[in-house]
């Protein structure tokens, strides 16, 4: 696999000049950090309706008990409709993203939590989504989307990571309707990707993988990938990642001398305490499967489920 991730991005973050007021919101972590690992698309829904730039601001309204996109100024000025249909418009063609990061509170891009105005006087509820996320997140509910503030955060970034990756090693499967073994393939080398986040999810989906055949591939692939994605959202604890080691732990146990297994067992104590980080924990992990290889273990995109540069 040699292509690069493909990720879309709303456009004024890459520091395109497309916001209402001609100017933009340049993300350094996407433009400097993640550009140099991904292919970027670039999208301003607003651009593409035809609004311009610069260009009058607008924001989500309730009216009539339904959020519509319409002018800050004006609230009969409504876009509504033509931001629904370029959105439906241009969706099959970005099927083929391995994730999407979307501009905060921006009422066409905003992911969680955009402004939406109820009132005359300007109150707002924050529970809006911008009209463009919300069609592609219909559209596409296995892909990874986030927001550029919300990749500040350790933890969301590297899940987002993780689920991109792993994505595009879904997509990246060749002649995916016929290929049965890389299907089980797929599901091996993410074994320990999905014990980490929930056991029973894992059993759940091996088992799907276990009775799919030939002439059931096409129809079950669909499903599982959207429920794989589903559970690759979830957050992973301290505690679940210990399980994890120690089952890679126990692949090496026969081989390592004592003094290396409770140096191991120390540095997961430590990981569990917050006194060393995961990284530091895989790295001296794969010490020894250089030593002591394992093709199980080999395989396993938990020990490197993305390219290390990218945490920079």
């Amino acid at each position: 696999m040699t292509k690069k991730p493909i990720i879309g991005v709303s456009g004024c973050l890459m520091g395109h000049n497309v916001r209402f007021d001609g100017g933009h919101k340049r993300d350094r972590l996407i433009t400097d950090v993640l550009a140099d690992h991904m292919e970027i698309k670039t999208i301003c829904p607003e651009m593409g309706i035809g609004l311009g730039a610069p260009r009058p601001a607008i924001r989500l309204q309730e009216v009539n008990n339904e959020t519509r996109l319409v002018s800050s100024k004006d609230s009969n000025v409504d876009y509504t409709s033509e931001m629904v249909a370029y959105s439906k418009q241009i969706m099959s063609g970005l099927s083929h993203l391995d994730g999407f990061i979307f501009k905060k509170g921006s009422p066409s891009c905003g992911a969680y939590r955009v402004p939406v105005v109820i009132h005359t006087e300007g109150h707002r509820r924050h529970d809006g989504t911008g009209l463009f996320a919300r069609e592609f997140m219909d559209a596409h509910p296995w892909i990874p989307v986030e927001e550029e503030g919300r990749l500040k955060d350790n933890c969301l970034r590297q899940n987002f990571l993780e689920r991109v990756y792993a994505l595009h090693r879904w997509q990246a499967i060749t002649n995916p309707d016929e290929n049965l073994a890389a299907f089980i393939e797929f599901h091996a080398t993410h074994k320990l990707m999905l014990m980490s986040r929930n056991h029973a999810e894992y059993r759940f989906l091996g088992q799907w993988v276990a009775e799919t055949n030939y002439a059931t591939l096409k129809t079950r692939r669909q499903y599982y990938i959207e429920h794989f994605m589903s559970v690759m959202r979830k957050d992973v604890t301290k505690g679940r990642h210990v399980n994890v080691l120690m089952h890679i732990m126990g692949y090496l146990k026969n081989k390592l001398n004592r003094a290396d297994k409770v140096e191991l067992l120390n540095s997961f104590e430590s990981f569990r305490n917050s006194h060393l980080p995961l990284s530091a924990i895989l790295l001296l992990l794969k010490h020894h499967l250089r030593k002591y290889p394992s093709p199980y273990l080999s395989k396993q995109s938990y020990l490197a489920p993305y390219p290390q540069e990218i945490t920079a």
